[in-house]
Order: structure tokens, then sequence, then C-alpha cells
């Protein structure tokens, strides 16, 4: 393939990483509700993020630990692999939680895009394994809970914008639901990961 091929196809990829990426964001930040999972946004209270945000990790630890070989499996072509829901799944709980410090301390900033199509397709996850990120969700997701349970009193309200991607103004609070819709969202995604691939 010649330089000018791999360019246009790398350029390819990154723009339909884009559109996905744009996509992703507009179904969770603008309805109310998930389409797929049927999480509500404005019914979560913040006291009940850290316990629900616990619960799924631990739980969706135990389905990485679980899967053995059948981690790295995409079931389709569609699918991540579990191994990738677990990277990225980490990876969101790093991306919110310093979200939440910023807005904490800036007047209306702009969070960092995630890239979440991106670090899969470039092939970010591609060295991790089972064990490494089994025990960095864990470390991330009780990090997150502490970050999130110290944000003073009155500060969930205040606003951000959740990237220049997607330029979509949300509150704390919602960053905190929205950390928490990932881990219950891909915790199902994970679960049907492995029917998919035992139905084969």
């Amino acid at each position: 393939m010649t330089i000018e091929a791999e360019l246009q196809t790398s350029y390819s990829v990154s723009l339909r990483c884009l559109a996905n990426s744009r996509q992703y964001i507009r179904e969770m930040a603008s309805p109310d509700s998930c389409k797929q999972c049927g999480f509500v946004w404005s019914a979560i209270a913040a006291r009940e993020i850290p316990d629900r945000l616990r619960s799924a990790t631990q739980s969706f630890v135990a389905v990485l630990r679980r899967a053995g070989d059948q981690a790295t499996m995409r079931p389709t072509d569609e699918r991540w692999s579990i191994l990738e829901y677990g990277a990225h799944l980490r990876d969101v709980l790093i991306s919110i939680r310093e979200r939440i410090i910023a807005a904490s301390i800036q007047d209306q900033p702009t969070g960092s895009p995630l890239y979440r199509d991106e670090r899969v397709s470039l092939g970010f996850y591609q060295l991790d394994t089972s064990a490494q990120v089994a025990d960095e969700l864990d470390a991330m997701s009780n990090l997150f809970v502490r970050t999130f349970e110290s944000v003073p009193p009155g500060f969930e309200r205040r606003e951000f914008t959740y990237s220049p991607v997607t330029p979509t103004k949300v509150t704390i609070l919602w960053a905190g639901a929205q950390a928490l819709h990932e881990c219950e969202h891909h915790l199902g995604d994970v679960r049907e990961n492995l029917k998919l691939l035992n139905t084969e």
C-alpha cells in the first residue's frame, strides 16, 4: 500500500470514528433515557450513584475474569470484545472524573474528548490483559466514587460543556449519572457478549 493510500485509509477511519462518537454522545446526552437499556438520567439522585456504580463495576470485573480466553473475542463485527469494553469503561471513569474536577474549579469549562472509537481502532488497547484491566477498573471505580463523594455541597449543579466534539451543556450530577450509566450499560453489553459467544 502506498503512503497516500495509507493516509486516505487513516483519514477515512478517523472520520468514521468521529461520526460514531458524535452519534453516541447525542444518544447519551440529548434524550433523558437510553433507548437500549432504559437508563433515565433525571431519575438519578447523587446519593445513589456511589453504591450502584461500585456494584456494576464489581459485576463487570467478575464477568471479565470469568470470560477467560473469550474476553478478547468479538461475537460480531459490530461489538467490541469484553476486554475492549472493560478498557473503554476504565478510560470513561478517568475521563469523567477529570471533567468533574475541572467543572468544580473552573466556570463553564469544556471537557477533553475521549475519542472512544479511535482508542480501539488505533490499537491502544492491544497490549492490555484481562487481569490488568480488571485491576485497573476496580481501582478507577473506587477512585471515581471517592472523587464524586468529595464534590462540595451544591456543586453538583455546576455546568460544563461535555467536549468540543459534542458541545452539550451538562451538570456535574449528570456526569456522575453518565458514569453510572456507562457502568451499568456496558455490564449488559459484556453479559450479552458471553451469551453470544457461548451459543455459537
